[in-house]
């Protein structure tokens, strides 16, 4: 698994500031000035311009925008259903996953004890 620092990655700094970018075009294709769409989303028009500028913002502020702008939906399209993966035969038990639990591929099978047994 890649670490989210990792140099393969693009920094988080600029998809904040390309989700930004995409609100903003958004935005204005649906003809919306900022202080317009800020209170149709229940936030700040500064609120509005800092996540358009990529600079921070909440889920909340993200959602209500969403909501706004009437794509909402597409709020759950980022992330995947964890349920439905063709690749993984986890996924086709019929009933969803509550734990973690690591692999135990390559563990030799040792009996257990606690390990104050006298030799």
């Amino acid at each position: 698994m890649i670490h989210y620092d990792s140099p393969d990655l693009r920094p988080l700094s600029v998809l904040l500031s390309d989700l930004g970018q995409q609100i903003e075009a958004y935005r204005i294709s649906r003809n919306f000035k900022q202080a317009e769409l800020a209170e149709l989303a229940g936030i700040s028009r500064s609120t509005l311009s800092r996540l358009e500028a990529g600079n921070g913002g909440t889920i909340d502020s993200l959602a209500r925008i969403m909501r706004a702008l009437d794509i909402e939906d597409r709020l759950l399209d980022i992330v995947p259903d964890a349920k439905l993966s063709p690749l993984d035969p986890r996924s086709d038990t019929g009933r969803a996953r509550q734990r973690v639990r690591k692999s135990s591929e390559g563990v030799p099978d040792e009996d257990w004890s606690w390990g104050d047994e006298a030799p």
